[in-house]
């Protein structure tokens, strides 16, 4: 799983910058968004208009005194949705280089951190360097694309005045002045390809190009045997895309199941004895996402709930 971190201050349009990115890459992404109070907004905003799993973490600032339970709860994502991406939105007055710490303490060789985004808000950018400059700096120093938002009316002496002070804290980063919306398809693309250490991902078409891919889920949540045999009635119909074998074995109230798909048939046996938590589709463009909203359906949307100390 890779993690991009996309940080801003308040109003800054993080979450504007998230539905274009999902929209433009067309990657699998996973979004887990912090936000302050008991319910987001923005998470149903991403939601409805990108159709990608969304956790919300309410009541707590993932920079500060929720540490632990920041970093398990990605973990969790990671090990039962996995998803290919993970974006993580914090809130705007998060510290980014904490961020960065605290996600570090988790890499390994299935979880990768991406160099991190910031989005500047082009029109506001000297009074929040006047009134949070510490919070405003942070975010600038360690991240190492700075993107502009609000930019379109500005002129040319305008954002090289803008630019002139970011370079000031952050000599290295990369700075997007004209407004994102009119980048090309590949900027987009590279923003999922470089790494927090300064490494390139380089696609590299091979032989296993065309063949069939292989999806799995454990750790399921599904509300009913009659919701399950709705699903499978849809996917031999090619509803979730063209996969030609699918199986696994999981418990749905209590009653273990298992489940066999294999040439627009399915098979299901209850009252198992061995089950292995696991459901595995191969096949060809497999709709992934809306797979996991269906064995996700109760995580699909967490609003984790855990308050500051």
């Amino acid at each position: 799983m890779k993690i991009l971190i996309i940080s801003g201050f308040l109003g800054a349009g993080k979450t504007t910058f998230i539905k274009e990115l999902a929209r433009r890459t067309k990657k699998e992404i996973a979004i887990f968004e912090n936000e302050y109070g008991t319910s987001g907004v923005d998470g149903d905003i991403l939601k409805e208009a990108t159709n990608v799993n969304i956790w919300e973490l309410t009541e707590g600032c993932i920079c500060c005194s929720v540490k632990g339970d920041f970093a398990a709860s990605v973990l969790t994502i990671a090990n039962t949705v996995n998803p290919d991406y993970l974006v993580i939105e914090p809130t705007g007055v998060a510290m980014l280089s904490n961020l960065i710490t605290n996600l570090s303490q988790i890499e390994y060789e299935h979880i990768k951190l991406m160099a991190p985004i910031s989005i500047v808000d082009a029109l506001s950018l000297d009074r929040y360097k006047n009134e949070f400059p510490d919070i405003y700096k942070d975010q600038i120093e360690f991240a190492d694309t700075v993107i502009f938002s609000r930019s379109e009316n500005l002129t040319a002496a305008e954002k090289d005045k803008l630019k002139a002070e970011i370079t000031a804290i952050n000599e290295g980063c990369n700075i997007i002045s004209n407004h994102y919306s009119t980048m090309p398809d590949d900027w987009w693309d590279s923003l999922l390809l470089k790494y927090l250490d300064g490494s390139v991902e380089i696609p590299v078409k091979d032989e296993t190009e065309f063949m069939p891919d292989s999806f799995s889920l454990t750790n399921i949540s599904i509300r009913s045997v009659e919701k399950f045999i709705v699903f499978l009635e849809n996917l031999i119909r090619g509803m979730y895309g063209n996969v030609f074998r699918a199986k696994g074995s999981f418990a749905i109230r209590g009653l273990n199941l298992r489940f066999d798909v294999a040439d627009a048939r399915y098979q299901i046996e209850v009252d198992t004895e061995e089950i292995s938590d696991k459901v595995v589709f191969i096949g060809n463009e497999i709709k992934k996402q809306k797979i996991r909203e269906i064995f996700f359906e109760n995580s699909s949307h967490i609003k984790i709930g855990l308050k500051r100390n």
